[in-house]
């Protein structure tokens, strides 16, 4: 990771700088997530509004992730914007994991009744129900094989007319 740390109207004292450098530090071990890091601490010296400044800029993965804090006293105000962009990014990275639903096991039938002229059928499920299927929810198989008595699995979804099968696989097969 780049770091680039600035000071306007105030000079970056070395402890201000280990303080960045130490919190940083322990971002990344958010793999390949930070690429660049910006710090800026301004004081600002107008004797009425005497507010210091420091804002913390994350380039992560493509976005931008900005972190700013005001305060009177800067090694206060570095330490909270440190946090808060530590915060940041711990939540942007939270967002982008991506968690996959392991299919469970699928309802199993034979086929029941095929109608190659129109291209449908019906499936019998191993509960006595017959459920509709279209050539086009074949996967893996061509409609051509599709003969009564067939073992298959199926993914279930609810048609214009009750259930039908999305999705037909020969059994064993996913």
């Amino acid at each position: 990771m780049q770091l680039d740390i600035e000071g306007r109207n105030t000079e970056v004292q070395e402890r201000w700088r280990d303080l960045i450098q130490r919190k940083l530090a322990k971002l990344e071990h958010y793999p390949n997530e930070i690429t660049h890091a910006r710090v800026t601490i301004t004081h600002n010296p107008h004797h009425q509004v005497g507010d210091n400044q420091v804002q913390v800029v994350l380039s992560v993965s493509g976005q931008t992730l900005t972190v700013k804090k005001n305060g009177a006293q800067i090694p206060a105000v570095l330490r909270a914007a440190l946090t808060a962009a530590e915060r940041e990014i711990d939540t942007y990275h939270q967002s982008r994991k991506r968690f996959v639903k392991e299919p469970g096991p699928r309802p199993m039938g034979t086929i029941a009744r095929v109608f190659h002229t129109k291209g449908y059928g019906f499936i019998l499920t191993e509960g006595a129900r017959q459920i509709y299927f279209h050539r086009n929810a074949l996967d893996g198989l061509s409609f051509e094989e599709i003969h009564k008595g067939l073992p298959v699995a199926f993914e279930l979804e609810e048609g214009e007319k009750g259930p039908q099968a999305a999705r037909v696989f020969l059994a064993g097969k996913r």
